[in-house]
């Protein structure tokens, strides 16, 4: 039943039942209540839009409301994302800070992003670990044809360097004399990490130096695992973590975007 024909049965309810109330369909009583229930329906119909447009909570919120809060919130739009990542992404950054007061541990980064749609686990880097070290952890058989140490040396043979070559920068000479290893190819830098900027390429160069202490990794659930993540929402995903982790900390990103 339509909203107007609602308000009309509910005027009906309100009048006496004497016969000098008796509203017969299609008499000028009618026709009065008729005109009344279409701007009543017209205002309710509003007031039910704008709530429908305040919170992503319901099927009524629309995409042109996704870009209406991402404009009012700052946060990166992209059609392309499908309209229930966005609203729990819009839903996450309403509800930030929220009433954690450790709002830059591992476990609230973790949180935070699960809540805007990314399936991500975040790991303390305790004890240092270095990114190819890492990935060797996370797939065990990496260590079976090299590693640190081996004759054949880290990057010829199974290890991080040759099955991900993609995220490694490694220069061409070395310090180190001897003839093969990795050390002696040269020196080797991470590239997916988040320090200062939402362009992935800016951060690829900004060396870690010394070591890892000040950073963190973000991946699968496992330690040196991979998670994907839409490619879509890569600058989302880095916005994201550029503003909850710790300024002086890099996070170093174990993720296949697909």
């Amino acid at each position: 039943m339509a909203t107007k024909d609602k308000i009309k049965d509910l005027t009906r309810l309100l009048y006496p039942t004497g016969r000098a109330f008796n509203m017969p369909r299609g008499g000028n009583f009618d026709k009065l209540h008729s005109a009344l229930a279409e701007s009543e329906s017209d205002a309710y119909e509003s007031a039910s839009s704008i709530l429908f447009s305040i919170l992503p909570d319901n099927p009524n919120f629309t995409v042109d409301d996704a870009e209406d809060w991402e404009r009012r919130l700052g946060m990166i739009t992209n059609p392309a994302v499908p309209l229930p990542d966005r609203m729990a992404a819009i839903i996450r950054k309403m509800n930030h800070p929220g009433d954690i007061p450790a709002r830059q541990s591992w476990d609230f980064l973790e949180q935070s992003l699960q809540l805007a749609g990314f399936d991500v686990y975040v790991h303390e880097n305790i004890p240092e670990t270095d990114p190819a070290t890492a990935i060797a952890a996370g797939i065990p058989e990496l260590g079976e044809m090299g590693g640190a140490g081996s004759e054949m040396g880290e990057i010829e043979m199974g290890s991080a360097f040759s099955v991900y070559p993609g995220l490694f920068y490694i220069s061409e000479m070395g310090a180190d004399d001897s003839e093969m290893g990795a050390i002696e190819m040269g020196g080797i830098e991470y590239k997916n990490k988040v320090v200062n900027e939402i362009n992935e390429y800016i951060d690829s160069l900004f060396p870690i130096v010394g070591n890892y202490r000040s950073t963190f990794y973000i991946g699968g659930q496992n330690f040196g695992t991979f998670a994907d993540v839409d490619v879509n929402r890569k600058d989302e995903f880095r916005q994201t973590i550029l503003r909850i982790k710790p300024a002086h900390s890099v996070g170093l990103l174990l993720i296949n975007y697909i």
